[in-house]
């Protein structure tokens, strides 16, 4: 995703676009015992946020001032918005308990990866696939004590995409490396998740052990870009062909 959400139909696309972000996902439209769908509210949406998951009842709305612009979405447990004044959204969430049994109100403006993104405008495709790719090379340099062994993780992510890829394969793949081999496997885990955590986030989580490239950074253009990082500026080998192979074919 590359731009702050311009209207409703955008914010449905930016709450699905990282899971890992927010702790839930997008399963599908509201249905009725006869497997009818619902007009309203949008969604069923899956917490993932507590221990035990949940599957929640969504409307979304883009800047919502008044909980009569709810009055016709009927019960729902979550309302989703872009962004909504702290003091509207406590006297909100209390209309919204009486008038639709709502529980929480989610603005993703509150999210720093979500309220960092550009605002929206007019933009052309080449802008967008070099626009992520000119980054790539400073988050890898950013990356400290692990440099290498995570721009080899992520130089296989970018590899292999849209294939996702397991964690414990790819701590494995690295446990060789000198920088690692004398970690715990959760030190190894952690050389893996720092791609989460970087601005841009190189990789997503999707399901339990499961990891991908992130879409919104061109994968051939940013492997390419590793590819300089890792034999140019760390002077280390790139993962082989075999490598690769191995891990496309590993997909479930």
């Amino acid at each position: 995703m590359y731009f702050q959400p311009a209207d409703e139909t955008a914010l449905r696309h930016l709450f699905s676009s990282n899971e890992a972000i927010i702790g839930m996902s997008y399963i599908g439209p509201v249905i009725d015992p006869s497997n009818r769908i619902l007009p309203s509210p949008d969604c069923l949406v899956l917490d993932k946020r507590y221990e035990k998951w949940r599957i929640r009842r969504c409307e979304f709305k883009y800047e919502p001032a008044s909980v009569s612009e709810f009055a016709h979405n009927g019960r729902f447990d979550i309302a989703v918005v872009w962004r909504i004044p702290l003091p509207v959204k406590e006297s909100l969430l209390q209309g919204l308990r009486t008038q639709n049994g709502c529980e929480e109100i989610v603005a993703l403006s509150d999210y720093p990866a979500f309220s960092r993104l550009d605002t929206y405008r007019a933009v052309e495709a080449e802008e967008l696939e070099s626009e992520g790719v000119k980054r790539v090379e400073g988050v890898l340099l950013n990356i400290q004590n692990t440099g290498y062994a995570t721009a080899y993780v992520a130089y296989i992510a970018a590899a292999i995409y849209p294939l996702s890829f397991d964690s414990h394969m790819m701590k494995n793949a690295i446990s060789g490396f000198p920088e690692v081999k004398n970690m715990l496997p959760q030190g190894r885990g952690v050389v893996v998740s720092k791609l989460l955590q970087t601005k841009p986030p190189l990789i997503t989580w999707l399901y339990d052990r499961r990891y991908r490239w992130v879409g919104a950074i061109h994968a051939d253009g940013a492997r390419r870009t590793m590819a300089n990082v890792i034999t140019t500026r760390f002077g280390r080998e790139l993962p082989s062909d075999e490598v690769i192979v191995k891990f496309r074919r590993a997909e479930p």
